[in-house]
């Protein structure tokens, strides 16, 4: 349960990770989440469950929004000038987080945090 939770946290954290900077039009999308890797094992049933109808949505606005396995959440987001890092700010003011952008193309997302890698893909 502990891991679930800390799972959970990094992955929500991970979505929540654009908040601070110059916004680019690649990032303004509707992602689907395809993969989750982790620091820790996890089973692949958890990883499955994480993964299932996964979204995060990013506006042109500054806005995100999360759903499904990886749970729900919205805020703001900022991407600093490089498109290096993207940092989070929860609406609920529980939680801001910095992620950085291992990849983000018209059609992939790759964001890490805290040795957790969220991948992602553009939904058409």
């Amino acid at each position: 349960m502990k891991n679930f939770k800390l799972l959970t946290l990094g992955a929500m954290f991970c979505f929540v990770l654009f908040a601070c900077g110059k916004k680019d039009a690649k990032l303004a999308n509707t992602w689907q989440v395809t993969g989750i890797d982790t620091e820790t094992d996890i089973p692949d049933s958890l990883r499955n469950a994480m993964i299932a109808n996964s979204k995060m949505v990013f506006t042109e606005d500054g806005n995100y929004t999360t759903s499904g396995g990886i749970g729900a959440d919205q805020g703001t987001y900022t991407v600093d000038e490089n498109v290096k890092n993207l940092s989070t700010v929860s609406t609920a003011g529980k939680s801001s987080e910095v992620y950085t952008i291992s990849k983000l193309d018209k059609d992939n997302l790759i964001l890490i945090n805290k040795g957790n890698t969220v991948t992602c893909i553009a939904v058409k």
